[in-house]
This record gives structure tokens, C-alpha cells and sequence, in this order.
């Protein structure tokens, strides 16, 4: 729930009301700008070379013989 706001100069004096159709429309607007910006994006296509599994295959697997 929004309620109106109320902007002073340093003197006290009103400067300007901000309605709560205006806050609520500005919520929104920034909301669906930053889903935009920082929405969910997925892994892709992440591919590994044959070089690069052998040589991740022989660490880990020797590293796992090591330890027992």
C-alpha cells in the first residue's frame, strides 16, 4: 500500500505532492526495468573439450584412489 508524499525545500515549505497513482506507476516501471535487467538466464550451452574432460577425469580420479 502507497500512501501520497509530501516533498519540503529546506525552509519547510511544500514543493511538490507525489500522488499514490504516481509512486504506484513508478514502482511498476521500475520493477519490470530491472526483471529485465536482472531476469533469470539460463546456463547456455556450456560444452567441454575432449583434452579438458580427460585431463578433469584423471585428477579427480586419481585424487579419489589417493585418498583411500
Amino acid at each position: 500500500m502507497l500512501f501520497p508524499v509530501t516533498v519540503y525545500n529546506a525552509d519547510g515549505k511544500v514543493t511538490k505532492m507525489v500522488s499514490k497513482e504516481m509512486l504506484h506507476r513508478r514502482h511498476w516501471k521500475i520493477f519490470k526495468d530491472n526483471e529485465k535487467k536482472y531476469g533469470f538466464q539460463g546456463a547456455g550451452n556450456q560444452t567441454i573439450t575432449k583434452e579438458l574432460k580427460t585431463k578433469l577425469d584423471l585428477e579427480f580420479y586419481s585424487g579419489s584412489i589417493n585418498n583411500n
